[in-house]
């Protein structure tokens, strides 16, 4: 098949590559676009580790190949929502064993599931009586002066 063409299934003749019908009435089917915004590993970095100020090629290398252990070991959907209290110096901690446990936690709680069926479902029904009256006190000196 030339380059830049492509071929219509029901009569095989060749067109463009944009073209959306064929003479014979075949309509190609559009390629749809995903919704969701692509997780840029980058900003990724720079949100949990602080960069440093000379050797930058070097340290996003480095990073950059634990942030994809990582990856592989919990997903990056997860690191993308990951947060510490402060930036961290490299993500070595993170990869060494005695933060593990810690990462194990925050990954079990994001993809924790309520299992409902364990647990009986008590309908509240209808409201009785009336509600409340709220009395708003005044609480600046505005409000006390224009009464």
């Amino acid at each position: 098949m030339p380059r830049g063409k492509k071929q219509c299934p029901s009569c095989e003749a060749l067109l463009g590559v944009r073209t959306s019908t064929c003479d014979c009435g075949y309509v190609f089917p559009e390629k749809k676009k995903d919704d969701e915004p692509k997780i840029n590993k980058k900003e990724i970095l720079k949100r949990l580790v602080s960069e440093p100020s000379s050797n930058k090629r070097m340290f996003y290398m480095r990073e950059m190949k634990m942030l994809n252990d990582l990856c592989e070991r919990y997903s990056l959907e997860f690191m993308n929502i990951m947060t510490f209290f402060k930036k961290l110096d490299s993500l070595s901690y993170l990869v060494s064993p005695k933060l593990k446990d810690t990462l194990d936690k925050k990954f079990r709680a994001f993809n924790y599931s309520l299992d409902k069926n364990k647990y009986p479902e008590y309908p509240l029904g209808e409201k009785i009586g009336d509600d409340k009256p709220i009395e708003v006190k005044n609480k600046t000196i505005k409000d006390f002066l224009n009464e």
